[in-house]
């Protein structure tokens, strides 16, 4: 049986070679861009985190246990106490 082996370059490797081939002007312009959308994707995942971890706390305060629930379940749960909260 033979291996595969899948060889996935780092971002910081990839970004690198991308800007080197470009002039000091353009290099500038892609860093900041990337920047940006960097944070954005940092933002991004900040607010899902939090969201599941309001979501868990709503489940706990409600009495139920997190681990034994399957997903389905526990969209359910949550909306039913969206419905009861309105």
């Amino acid at each position: 049986m033979a291996s595969i082996y899948i060889w996935v370059p780092l971002v910081a490797e990839e970004e690198a070679a991308r800007l080197a081939s470009l002039p000091a002007w353009r290099r500038d312009m892609m860093k900041k861009k990337m920047d940006e959308e960097r944070k954005a994707e940092q933002q991004a995942k900040q607010a899902k985190e939090s969201e599941e971890k309001q979501e868990q706390e709503r489940l706990r305060t409600l009495g139920y246990d997190e681990t034994k629930l399957a997903p389905w379940q526990r969209q359910i749960i949550l909306k039913k106490g969206d419905i009861a909260k309105k």
